[in-house]
């Protein structure tokens, strides 16, 4: 499937950038708000507009509320924005009027309900939800108060159910849910005390990936403990995930290491082919190496793909039906998942490759061949060896690494 991708001329030098369907937020460096909201109707997104009434804005964060007031049900959107003077301003009528939240001042964070202040304390207020009473209240009015057990604090992370910080020590905090169980049996425990890890220290960076705790040390390396359980202990174990990286971004389900060489590695929930792995495997338990786009020309002229190049141990991958009819070979695949490439060989002799995409067997005219690495299918496309075909049918292959191109030139 190609993907068209269109720039946002009235969006630059962007700060932040959050996204809740059907709005969408943008903060430029200079402070000015821009929106755009999806249509549910076609799901087309028109052009970004400035949001009138904001300025000097560093952050904005968002997220869902309802209560049940006087046994009536109203839900709503909240929005926050930090300003550069450590002020916060909050929105409940879809960014028609703002208004600040007493309290806060000197705010350096926000995530949701939590605000770091400049001197590491923590500020917190109620999250409504119309299945907890308790957190009723006129959604018009914010009462910050500080949230005790977290001192001298450098960085918040919040999913909206897990919370961590970082203090100044480097050290690892939580509170919130862990949980338990799947689909219908699936259950939250709440752990309103934040505890502090003992497992782990020089932490930098860290966020709540489905259902485990990432951290990035000041030594590079990467670790996960899981919250997959009852209770959270401050001896929780932290499993060596990777080393040599220089920065992690979380992403709710999956987390994206850029390594010390520049190149990126996925690790988590990959359902919807997240990790740029090019499969869709659902999850991968160890890291994976994400794909960089390659291009591929045949005699000068760029192939266009239904889907792009994988690379596997360093050897790449294209689809079935996608470049080698081109090259003037006749492709066939039966039932069995059999694929048989019949052409020209490099001698001018008649040439048939026979690949079962199951096994990997592979014959050339009726000698067996061992490939490295063998054909794949991902999400039913079946992927063949871009060289070894290529070579076979008396092609030219050269690697352009400065233009992550492969050239493929044949007579």
């Amino acid at each position: 499937m190609a993907i068209e991708v269109t720039p946002v001329p009235e969006l630059k030098e962007l700060t932040n950038f959050q996204s809740r369907y059907p709005r969408h937020l943008a903060v430029t460096g200079e402070g000015a708000v821009y929106t755009s909201v999806t249509s549910t109707d076609d799901n087309t997104t028109p052009p970004f507009a400035p949001v009138p009434g904001l300025d000097h804005v560093a952050a904005v964060s968002q997220y869902s509320e309802s209560n049940k007031l006087n046994n009536k049900f109203s839900d709503w959107q909240r929005y926050l924005f930090l300003k550069t003077d450590g002020t916060v301003w909050t929105s409940i009528d879809e960014l028609a009027t703002f208004t600040p939240v007493p309290n806060l001042k000197d705010i350096v964070q926000l995530e949701q309900n939590y605000a770091l202040s400049k001197d590491g304390s923590v500020w917190t207020w109620p999250d409504q939800d119309s299945y907890v009473p308790e957190t009723y209240s006129d959604p018009a009015q914010i009462t910050a108060t500080p949230f005790s057990g977290l001192k001298d604090i450098r960085a918040l992370y919040n999913n909206g159910r897990s919370r961590l910080a970082v203090d100044g020590q480097s050290h690892l905090w939580f509170w919130g849910s862990t949980v338990t169980g799947y689909s219908d049996g699936t259950t939250y425990q709440d752990h309103p005390v934040p505890v502090v890890f003992s497992g782990i220290s020089k932490v930098t960076d860290a966020y709540i990936v489905e259902r485990s705790i990432v951290a990035l040390t000041s030594d590079g390396k990467v670790y996960a403990a899981s919250i997959a359980a009852d209770r959270i202990s401050p001896d929780a174990k932290f499993t060596l995930l990777a080393s040599g990286i220089q920065s992690i971004k979380g992403g709710g389900r999956h987390v994206i290491m850029q390594k010390n060489d520049g190149t990126l590695w996925g690790w988590g929930v990959n359902k919807n082919a997240e990790l740029g792995y090019g499969t869709y495997e659902f999850s991968y338990k160890e890291p994976v190496p994400m794909q960089k786009p390659i291009s591929v020309s045949l005699n000068g002229e760029s192939i266009a793909f239904t889907n792009g190049v994988i690379t596997r141990n360093g050897q790449n991958f294209i689809p079935l039906r996608s470049l080698f009819t081109k090259m003037g070979a006749t492709i066939g695949y039966s039932m069995d998942k059999v694929v048989t490439i019949t052409g020209t060989a490099a001698d001018k002799t008649p040439l048939t490759i026979v690949i079962n995409t199951v096994n990997g067997a592979t014959t050339v005219n009726g000698k067996s061949v061992t490939l490295a690495t063998p054909p794949f299918v991902v999400n039913g496309t079946v992927y063949l060896p871009l060289r070894f075909i290529s070579e076979q049918l008396g092609a030219k292959v050269d690697w352009l690494p400065q233009e992550s191109r492969i050239a493929i030139s044949m007579k």
